[in-house]
């Protein structure tokens, strides 16, 4: 399939047989939409070998086979394994297990042809990247073009043209495609256990479903608005004694909604903490490893993290050495070590080294985080 960069809600009316990619001139390059059309090939086959091979593991449940088991990478039979069901079909009496068994070997010949179909299309394709767990689209496309010695500015421009997946499933193929200064990707299923079209469907019915989760529980706090308002009324009729109970009534909800406000800013704010990174350590905020990034150590608690930036407003932090107690910034980790520099945030120092600025880039990362900026000297 072929991800469209549009907001979360529209991504249903991708459609996977159009093919994206990036030209300065608008137009597509006939070789990249030859490759992503065999892409797209490529990954129709291998779902419908995995369907295939799903059909085939029923049909032997249902026969009561439980010793053949199919090559997990090809979902073939061996050449034995055929022998051995042709054996039980000429043994078996019972026209239903018969029928099944042949049913079997029928589909291991269309698992074959499937395989060989695959394979060909694979031969003409260039080698695609195995999503991990975190990968994301953008960032696997920025790095394909990078090695292809396109400059960073240029790479972003050119991606920034196509259809990039909001997320990716571990284990989904991913292709990427250049030439004639024009790039093109495709996302296949490959060994995930879902598709690409699926993991957008059920990401856009998350989001719908916690919209309408949030539009009945507006629904539901303007009507007990209203019902308040009602008691309000029939409060100011009653005796000095129910005055007070409605004075309390109203106390109390100017607290949900000064409780809500605060909840909102901590919802949109990053919160984190500054300092030295050995009095970090040594306080167990962050651990050091000696062949790894710096990371959350075993006294990493909310109380910890008591400065935020709301980043409604703001996206720049300013760190001083004074205010650290330090003669000059020589370095500044951030913890947790996903957030990568350059990609999600830009940190810049001083040229007397008296200050450092931390920019963050990709906002909706921080939204909620805590993040501790561990400075040496």
């Amino acid at each position: 399939m072929i991800p469209f960069r549009r907001p979360t809600l529209a991504l249903v009316m991708m459609a996977a047989s159009i093919l994206m990619v990036s030209t300065a001139c608008k137009r597509e390059d006939p070789q990249i939409r030859e490759l992503t059309q065999k892409a797209a090939e490529a990954d129709k086959a291998n779902q419908q070998l995995n369907q295939a091979g799903a059909e085939q593991q029923k049909k032997l449940a249902q026969a009561g086979v439980n010793d053949i088991r199919p090559n997990a990478e090809t979902l073939q039979l061996t050449d034995d394994q055929k022998k051995a069901l042709e054996e039980r079909i000429k043994n078996e009496k019972n026209s239903s297990y018969q029928a099944l068994l042949q049913e079997v070997l029928d589909k291991d010949k269309d698992i074959k042809d499937l395989n060989t179909k695959l394979a060909k299309l694979k031969a003409d394709l260039p080698k695609p990247d195995i999503a991990r767990p975190n990968d994301s689209h953008y960032g696997m496309a920025l790095r394909f073009l990078k090695k292809k010695g396109v400059s960073e500015a240029e790479a972003k421009k050119l991606v920034s043209r196509v259809a990039i997946m909001e997320k990716l499933a571990p284990g989904f193929e991913v292709y990427h495609f250049y030439a004639n200064g024009t790039y093109g990707t495709w996302v296949a299923q490959g060994h995930a256990k879902i598709t690409p079209n699926d993991l957008t469907r059920q990401e856009r019915e998350k989001v719908e479903g916690e919209r309408d989760e949030a539009l009945a529980q507006n629904d539901k706090l303007q009507e007990e608005v209203t019902d308040l308002e009602s008691q309000k009324q029939k409060i100011t009729e009653e005796i000095a004694g129910l005055q007070t109970e409605r004075a309390n009534l109203i106390e109390e909800r100017t607290k949900l909604q000064a409780d809500n406000t605060v909840q909102l800013g901590k919802l949109n704010s990053l919160h984190y903490v500054v300092g030295v990174r050995d009095t970090l350590k040594a306080e167990g905020v962050i651990e050091i490893p000696v062949f790894a990034k710096d990371r959350a150590g075993k006294n990493w608690r909310d109380e910890v993290f008591t400065q935020s930036l709301d980043l409604r407003t703001g996206k720049t932090i300013t760190i001083k050495a004074s205010d650290l107690g330090l003669k000059k910034i020589g370095k500044v980790n951030v913890v947790p070590g996903s957030y990568l520099k350059d990609e999600h945030y830009k940190l810049t120092i001083s040229a007397d080294k008296q200050t450092a600025t931390v920019e963050l880039i990709t906002v909706s990362r921080f939204k909620n985080d805590k993040v501790v900026f561990a400075v040496t000297d």
